[in-house]
């Protein structure tokens, strides 16, 4: 099973598409998987793979990727897939990212930009505003656990692998910790984003909302955009027939 010994981690990730082909790393969201669909790539990975070398990810504390350093910030998540891309030896790279990791494409632009080459911003937000904190105080694992235990379960099932059991709680007690105190970027910090960038997300995400999008549509320099019409938070499942060709579109446009 590919893993790579970055940091304190063994990272988990799969890359597909030709090794010939210019690099795309793609970044699932918080409690997502390589697998994963809803929070991640699974249903738009193959089609980048026919244009591109397509690398997904798990980030640590995710799927098969232990934490061992026992907390998560946005920018140790940055330095792990800098790590990895420098262990690779594939930068630049493009990067595409949903929620948590779109926020992490944004940290590798600002403070990694020797490494890339585009990034994908999906769903996510460059300041932790107080309607992400309102739904953050609801994940309490110990009462979800109660109250769908249906759902606990699959959680665990997608990211107790190799660990202790009840990972998962701890992990989501991480995430929840994490958004709750960042991102926390200003306007000013968004003008230094020099690469090419997409910035994407349905029109009625609570997340990455209307006022965020339009903030970051209008500083990052020369930032493209892409609003789905009555769509939510994972917008590139619920529409993967508009994402995906607009995507690709960018991609072409940014290699």
């Amino acid at each position: 099973m590919p893993y790579a010994a970055v940091g304190d981690l063994a990272m988990y990730y799969e890359s597909v598409g030709s090794p010939e082909a210019q690099p795309l790393v793609l970044l699932h969201g918080a409690g997502g998987t390589i697998e994963d669909a809803v929070g991640g790539w699974a249903g738009l990975a193959a089609s980048f793979a026919e244009e591109f070398h397509v690398v997904l990810v798990e980030h640590r504390g995710h799927g098969r990727t232990g934490n061992p350093a026992g907390f998560m910030t946005f920018e140790q998540l940055g330095d792990d897939i800098a790590g990895l891309v420098d262990q690779l030896g594939v930068a630049p790279v493009h990067v595409a990212g949903i929620s948590d990791g779109g926020v992490v494409a944004l940290d590798l632009a600002l403070r990694k930009p020797e490494l890339i080459r585009s990034i994908v911003v999906l769903g996510g937000n460059y300041y932790s505003h107080d309607g992400m904190r309102d739904y953050a105080a609801t994940l309490d694992p110990d009462a979800i656990e109660q109250a769908a235990p249906e759902a606990a379960a699959a959680f665990a099932a997608r990211h107790d692998q190799g660990k202790e059991p009840g990972h998962w709680k701890e992990l989501l007690r991480q995430i929840v910790e994490n958004n709750t105190q960042s991102p926390a970027w200003t306007e000013e910090d968004l003008r230094r984003v020099e690469c090419p960038t997409l910035l994407i997300a349905g029109e009625n995400d609570p997340f990455a909302t209307l006022e965020q999008m339009v903030t970051m549509k209008r500083e990052v320099p020369g930032a493209e955009w892409l609003i789905v019409n009555a769509a939510g938070h994972a917008v590139q499942f619920e529409h993967p027939e508009i994402v995906g060709p607009r995507i690709l579109d960018f991609l072409r446009r940014a290699s």
